[in-house]
């Protein structure tokens, strides 16, 4: 499909802007006049990709009501109290002025806020630390010299929109078959830049995927085919938006995707397909809850949709597919029963789902397939055995699963792969050896696994997965040199490893992903400096990580793993500060980490997790009021501690946490 000239105008205005914005971090005022509010929404996603890539938000504005537009804008323009968040974040401001264009009492509104703009341009230069869109519509664009002309003179770039009829036609307008050849092209399209990592291409052309199928929809109305394609792009839409960090974006359309599925159930009733389908929705749906902390959520769609595959299991028999389908739903089921710390459930749906592996590789043979899917389901039925602290089981599954790689790596050859797959799996055995204290293992383990990701490093180039999983190795094999005594080689694992975090941020931007493993490589720096007694390091390291988990929660708001993540960073810059001396920075710290788990535990309930961080960032206040001879506030924060730590053992089977020592992200 070539280029249609609206299209080339929308491309020509976003370069410039775009330019505008990497080149200027700080105030900037752009005029947007236009009337197609499709164009400006485009506009507007585009500005909130790219920022959103240096971890700012993109806050929009559009007065209810035109008597109150003068207050609402500059109430947002300076903002108080809570708002002035977006300030701190340097979030662009939209605002919308488009209301009624052609009502008199919004005319008026609208000469008035430019007029109040005008008379506040020096403040706006001085005290508005970010770009600032206004939106007019396009009537008024040679009129706003006469009206507003210090705001004029101040503009970084004008933009007049263009109306676009590209994809927004008339549905009865459309060729339907050669409308959904174009929708299927651009989703190939849109799937590639995913694959290759092109996440902002990805994303621009995954919307206009789904908006493509929302047309089709529009012109032929709720057929089984234009349902289940919308549903499908949406899902697609939905995985980039989650590479992407974009949380709510994803969960927005992994929703609506779920409900044309259970529309379709409705519809056509429970055939294979449409209940397949359906499953697959419900597990997308609780992936993106397990990301942002909201485990109930998670349980609750995981659950939905193992049931589903035990029915297909039931209605279809022992077919493959439907083997396989049972199998990855136990997982992820497993998987969410883990977090939550049900161990005992967790164990049951992992046993379950490595029975049907078995029973797959029986009927299939040793297939490539087979063997891989067989020795995932080890790693996890490994993973819980060695939370619960039972290593010699976890040890025999983590071999096993060691060996069926090796046998891949064997029959397949060296692809990128089963590279992968052998380093992760060495990854896991040098785990199980460090927790069981075997050393010398754990280092073979770790160091062979070093190996594999350099030499994928080597063919493949600094990918970014490839960076990660050499900084990952490098950790690892870090930790076991730490605990063996070689501090001098540790140091040099845990600095080369922060390095590759560093490029890969340098690399991607500030993507969610990158900066939180930029924020964890900063941690794990800073614990082992503050182990050997280099305190300015280690407070370096952690106020860094600090300052990286705030732009996170500023990019991704208060979800769960934001506020933790936050918490935790917070607790060890506690530790050390304390450690230093440095009484009142150590109680701010403390007290703010004992705040966003106080946060968490409201907005998640009484979960395993929130009371184990809520009673550690407890016991760490405790330890400091102590110290510092405020024994009454000492007792009460350590006799909440301690009535966490009788909850917790109530609530879950893991252990309580140890003493002095911060969570673990």
């Amino acid at each position: 499909m070539s280029e249609s000239p609206v299209q080339a105008d929308f491309e020509s205005i976003w370069s410039e802007i775009k330019l505008l914005l990497d080149w200027n971090q700080g105030f900037g005022f752009y005029l947007v006049f236009g009337d197609d509010h499709r164009v400006s929404r485009r506009l507007q996603q585009r500005i909130e990709d790219a920022t959103r890539l240096r971890s700012h938000l993109l806050q929009r504005v559009r007065p209810e009501a035109a008597e109150a537009a003068v207050e609402v804008v500059l109430k947002a323009a300076f903002p108080e109290g809570e708002d002035r968040r977006f300030h701190d974040w340097r979030a662009p401001l939209w605002i919308d002025l488009t209301t009624g264009p052609d009502d008199q009492a919004w005319e008026a509104a609208r000469q008035q806020t430019l007029a109040a703009l005008n008379r506040s341009r020096s403040a706006l230069e001085k005290d508005c630390p970010r770009p600032l869109f206004l939106q007019l519509p396009e009537a008024m664009a040679p009129a706003v010299v006469t009206w507003a002309p210090d705001l004029w003179s101040i503009r970084q770039f004008v933009a007049v929109l263009p109306h676009d009829d590209r994809i927004y036609v008339p549905a009865e307008a459309i060729d339907v078959k050669t409308f959904r050849e174009e929708a299927v092209e651009s989703s190939l399209k849109a799937e590639r830049f995913h694959q290759e990592g092109a996440l902002l291409s990805a994303l621009e052309s995954a919307r206009e995927v789904v908006e493509r199928f929302r047309v089709l929809r529009a012109s032929v109305g709720d057929t089984p085919q234009t349902l289940r394609d919308l549903s499908v792009s949406l899902e697609r839409l939905g995985d980039v938006e989650l590479d992407a960090g974009n949380l709510l974006a994803a969960t927005a359309a992994y929703r609506e995707c779920l409900e044309l599925d259970r529309l379709r159930r409705m519809r056509q009733g429970d055939t294979p397909q449409v209940l397949r389908d359906l499953s697959i929705s419900l597990q997308k749906l609780g992936d993106v809850q397990c990301e942002a902390g909201n485990l109930s959520v998670a349980t609750e769609a995981y659950r939905e949709s193992l049931e589903l595959c035990r029915r297909l299991r039931t209605s279809l028999g022992e077919i493959p597919q439907a083997l396989r389908d049972l199998s990855i739903s136990l997982h992820k089921f497993g998987d969410v029963e883990r977090e939550v710390g049900n161990l005992p459930a967790a164990r049951a749906a992992y046993r379950e789902s490595l029975e049907l592996i078995r029973q797959l590789r029986v009927s299939l043979g040793d297939t490539p397939q087979a063997l891989r899917d067989l020795s995932i389901s080890l790693d996890m039925f490994g993973d819980v055995e060695r939370e619960a602290g039972n290593f010699p089981a976890a040890a025999a599954a983590y071999r096993e699963s060691l060996e069926l790689r090796r046998q891949l790596r064997a029959s397949l050859g060296d692809t990128p792969q089963t590279l992968r797959d052998l380093s992760v799996s060495l990854d896991r055995l040098g785990d199980v050896e460090r927790q069981a204290h075997h050393l010398p293992s754990a280092t073979v383990a770790y160091c062979e696994s070093l190996e594999l990701s350099r030499q994928l490093r080597a063919s493949l180039g600094d990918t970014p997965q490839v960076q990660r999983d050499v900084s990952v190795s490098l950790n690892k094999l870090g930790n076991v040199e730490r605990d063996a005594g070689n501090l001098s080689s540790a140091a040099a694992a845990y600095r080369q490893s922060l390095k590759l975090n560093r490029q890969l941020r340098a690399s991607l931007g500030d993507l969610p992903q990158a900066l939180r493993y930029l924020s964890i490589s900063l941690d794990t720096l800073g614990d082992f400096e503050g182990e050997v007694g280099n305190l300015p390091a280690a407070t370096a390291a952690y106020r860094e990580s600090v300052e990286i988990r705030r732009q996170l929660r500023a990019s991704l708001g208060d979800i769960p793993q934001a506020l933790r993540d936050l918490s935790v960073s917070l607790n060890r810059l506690g530790l050390v500060d304390r450690k230093a001396g440095n009484f009142p920075a150590a109680m701010e710290a403390y007290r703010e980490s004992l705040e966003l788990s106080r946060q968490l535990r409201v907005s998640l309930g009484d979960t395993p997790q929130t009371l184990r961080d809520l009673s550690i960032s407890l016991k760490a206040l405790s330890d400091l009021e102590a110290e510092t001879g405020n024994l009454a506030a000492a007792e009460a924060a350590r006799l909440e501690s301690q009535e966490l730590l009788a909850q917790l053992e109530r609530v879950s089977t893991e252990p309580p946490p140890a003493p002095d020592i911060g969570q673990s992200p």
